[in-house]
Parts: C-alpha cells; sequence; structure tokens
C-alpha cells in the first residue's frame, strides 16, 4: 500500500509517500530514500517500488527547497546539504514512531546529495540506522564549492546555478567529507558507475578506504543516474543484506 507521508520542521511541512507491504508480518524492516540535487522524491519511487517486491517498506520524501517541483515547503535558495541533514533528522525521528517499522532494521538510501547527507547524518544516527546503501554518493561537492576558480565542466553548481549561491557555498565547502563520514562503523553499500561525470568514481574508492565496514560495487557502464536493469541489481543486494 502507498500512504502519504509528513512532518514539520521549523512550521515547514517536508511531504513524501511511505511504500508499507500489504499483507504485514508484523514490524517490517524500512529504508528512509533520500533524493539528490535539483531532484524530487519520484526519482526514488522505482527503488521503493523494487523493495516493496521484497516485503521491504520505505519513505521518499523531498527535502526542504531541495530540487525542482518538490511537493516540501522552503525555497531552494536557502538549502544547503546541512539544511538536508536537519530534515533528514526529523523524517528519522518520525519514521522511528511508525507502528510497522522494525527499529532494528532501519537504514538509509541515497541518490547523489542523498547519498553525501545519509553518510554525514549517519554517524550522530548510528543507534538507530542499522547501514548505508548509497548509490553515486555525491562525495565530490566539499570539493566543487572549494575549488571556485579552476571549477569543472559538471561541477555541482552548475546544476541550479539560478538558486545555488553564497549559502550553499559556504556550507557545502565546510564539509570535511572523510573526516564526517568515517565513525560510522556499521555496514555501508556504496554502488558507483564507472561512467559517472558529475561524481567521478574515484570519490567512492576513496570512501571504502575510509569505512571500516564498506562494501563497493562498481559498475562499468554506468552514468551518475542508474539504469533500472542496474536498479534491479542493487535492490537485490539490498534484499540479501536485509534478509541473510
Amino acid at each position: 500500500m502507498i500512504k502519504d507521508f509528513n512532518c514539520k520542521l521549523n512550521n515547514e511541512n517536508i511531504n513524501g509517500l511511505m511504500y508499507v507491504p500489504d499483507d504485514l508480518p508484523g514490524k517490517v524492516p524500512t529504508i528512509i530514500l533520500s533524493h539528490g540535487l535539483s531532484l524530487n522524491y519520484t526519482y526514488m519511487i522505482p527503488y521503493a517500488e523494487k523493495l516493496l517486491n521484497y516485503g521491504i517498506a520505505s519513505i521518499v520524501f523531498d527535502f526542504r527547497g531541495g530540487g525542482y517541483d518538490c511537493k516540501s515547503d522552503g525555497k531552494i535558495s536557502d538549502m544547503s546539504p546541512l539544511t538536508e541533514i536537519d530534515d533528514l533528522n526529523c523524517v528519522i525521528d518520525n519514521v522511528k514512531k511508525l507502528d510497522f517499522v522494525d527499529s532494528n532494521k532501519l537504514y538509509l538510501a541515497g541518490h547523489s546529495q542523498g547519498g553525501l547527507v545519509s553518510s554525514l547524518i549517519a554517524p550522530s544516527r548510528s543507534d538507530d540506522i542499522s547501514a548505508l546503501f548509497l548509490f553515486a554518493p555525491a562525495y565530490v561537492i566539499p570539493d566543487d564549492t572549494r575549488n571556485l576558480d579552476n571549477m569543472r565542466e559538471d561541477n555541482v553548481l552548475t546544476l541550479m546555478p539560478e538558486y545555488l549561491g553564497e549559502k550553499y557555498i559556504k556550507d557545502s565547502s565546510s564539509i570535511n567529507l572523510y573526516d564526517d563520514i568515517k565513525d560510522y562503523k556499521k555496514p555501508v553499500f556504496i554502488f558507483h558507475g564507472k561512467l559517472d561525470q558529475r561524481v567521478p568514481v574515484s570519490y567512492a574508492i576513496n570512501a571504502d578506504k575510509e569505512y571500516k565496514n564498506s562494501h563497493l560495487f562498481i559498475f562499468d557502464n554506468e552514468p551518475h543516474r542508474f539504469s533500472d536493469e542496474t536498479k534491479d541489481i542493487v535492490v537485490s543486494e539490498i534484499n540479501k543484506f536485509i534478509f541473510d
């Protein structure tokens, strides 16, 4: 079944959907899916639908000001990875209260900036989050926002140049990436395409070395956004980990 999801932060709505197995056997594994920059929760729905086929519940939601056509409140110009950490904390706190959620099997997953934000929040939520599943996590963002004099073609700031300004640059450039993520000791699964130009695969390889309990999957022919066939592989790997 699909139900509306909503929580409030600073009097602003965070909206999304819950994908829950129809025949609940009790409490079930649940994954919070975070979308990437310029996108919205609709991008994560294919993952939610595939997870549901395995009996895994999920929540998709829009970050406040997270991208074009977002259903949550907030302005894009006020958003940064740090505001998205606040949003994700709010979502986690509210998802934990849902009666179908197995608190011992609550996970974070995210694509691109959603993967970065999930990684950044995980150390402080280690008691709540049993594993991370990261799809082309945008670990390049801190470097992109520090290297403004010699910007690469696919710098993150080219995604939404009319909105990404001083706040986004200041907050993103303050992130000490590997120091900020490495204290999460539970399992981390990183899925990345070798053809990714938005986030070079070298960032995933370096993160895999920093994490204590990491599993890296590199797809030779995948760009930044995975094909449906690769999403099937990703979800199959998630299912194997959760239920094996």
